[in-house]
Formats: C-alpha cells, sequence, structure tokens
C-alpha cells in the first residue's frame, strides 16, 4: 500500500490493520526463522556445512553492495519514503544480530 491510500483511509481501519500487524508481527518472523532453522537441518543432515564469511571478506561484500543500497535509498527518498532511518535500522540490527 503507498502512502497517499494509507492516508486516505479512515482512523478506525488504520487502527485495525496496525494491530492485525503487530499480532502477525512475531508470528511472521517466528515463521521464517523455523524455516532458516529447517534448512539448517536439512543441510547439515545432508552432510554439508556452513561456512560464516571472515570479518574481512563480509565487509568486501558489503562494499561491493554499498552501491546497490545507495541508489535504493535515492529511489525511495524521491517517494517521499524516510529511506535513510531504514536503511540505517536494517544495518544496526545485521551488526547487532
Amino acid at each position: 500500500m503507498n502512502k497517499a491510500k494509507w492516508n486516505a483511509l479512515p482512523d478506525n481501519i488504520k487502527n485495525i490493520i496496525e494491530k492485525i500487524n503487530s499480532e502477525w508481527e512475531y508470528k511472521q518472523g517466528k515463521t521464517w526463522n523455523d524455516i532458516d532453522m529447517e534448512a539448517y537441518e536439512y543441510i547439515k543432515k545432508r552432510g554439508n556445512q556452513i561456512i560464516r564469511l571472515s570479518k574481512e571478506e563480509d565487509a568486501r561484500w558489503a562494499e561491493k553492495v554499498h552501491p546497490l543500497l545507495q541508489e535504493y535509498v535515492k529511489e525511495k527518498k524521491a517517494m517521499g519514503l524516510p529511506a535513510d532511518e531504514a536503511l540505517k535500522f536494517c544495518i544496526d540490527f545485521l551488526k547487532k544480530n
């Protein structure tokens, strides 16, 4: 839903959507996590390994992806969206987790 459509909704409908979102936020996140864990177990059972990137390799990948992220921010800011804040939130979350 775009911002104009959201703003056109009556407050009671916005409240219903926000309530549903808050109820499903945890459920959906847990489902994605459960699916990831099933995949990890499947990979291990098949004798494969999951290899984590070194900090140096992770930094190299992040450097290569940086222009894509900046283009995304530019496009979303042109739409009036808080892209800088969204990207910062995601990067901060990834650094912590």
